[in-house]
This record gives structure tokens, C-alpha cells and sequence, in this order.
């Protein structure tokens, strides 16, 4: 498995490491599948948690018409982590952020797995 990062979603990632000092923010990946790999088309950030419950995810997969593919976090916490591993998220990808400076960006790929419990399994990336 693999994930293909668009240019415009890594400049958003970008741009919100530069304006976000105090604020980490975390939210949802737009894109498609295809056979063993996600595109990431765009990204939507959310102001607290990925969404506030599972009936408000699902408004917003409506809304995204499907395509919310996964999901991504500039936080270290791991408690807003388990929130996503859930049965409704397993098969999804997980993009952590870290800020190495303004203008460093790392990105960890993984996607949500289940092997006796739900774990982040790493998975290859690419920005394009």
C-alpha cells in the first residue's frame, strides 16, 4: 500500500504549519482508492478532534460525497488517535505531521488496521 499526496494538499499541510505556532490542527482526508492506493486530493481541517461524533462524521462523508478517505493530526496525543481506531475507520489512512521548523514538514503514513485490536500500520508515500 501506498499514499500519493497532491501538490495542493502538501501546500496546505505547509501553509498550516507555517500560520499554526500554538495551534495543532487535525482533520479529514479528501481523495479516491485505487487497487492498493490512496490519492490524497485535498485536505479539510477541523477545529477540535476529526469530528464531534459519528453521526457528524457521516454528514460530512455525505457531504464529501464518499471521499473522506482518512484522516490527519499535527497533534502527538494519542488519546485523539484511538478515536479513529474504530471499526467505521479500519481500511483508512492516517497522515501524522510533525513540524521541524517552519519550513520542515515531516509526514508518517499509516493506515488503519485490525489484528486481534486496531493499530496504524506505516505505508509508503509520495508527494506529487
Amino acid at each position: 500500500m501506498n499514499v500519493l499526496i497532491s501538490r495542493q494538499s502538501f501546500q496546505a499541510f505547509t501553509a498550516l504549519n507555517l500560520i499554526s505556532a500554538n495551534f495543532k490542527p487535525e482533520g479529514l482526508l479528501i481523495g479516491h482508492k485505487r487497487g492498493q492506493s490512496f490519492f490524497v486530493e485535498k485536505i479539510f481541517p477541523t477545529l477540535s478532534g476529526f469530528f464531534s461524533s459519528p453521526e457528524n462524521y457521516q454528514e460530512l462523508d455525505r457531504l464529501f460525497k464518499e471521499k473522506i478517505i482518512g484522516f490527519f493530526s499535527f497533534k502527538r496525543d494519542g488519546r485523539k488517535v484511538k478515536k479513529i481506531l474504530a471499526p467505521f475507520a479500519c481500511g483508512k489512512l492516517f497522515l501524522k505531521l510533525a513540524s521541524r521548523g517552519k519550513r520542515i514538514l515531516n509526514i508518517e503514513s499509516f493506515v488503519i488496521d485490525y489484528e486481534k485490536k486496531f493499530l496504524l500500520k506505516p505505508i509508503k508515500k509520495k508527494i506529487l
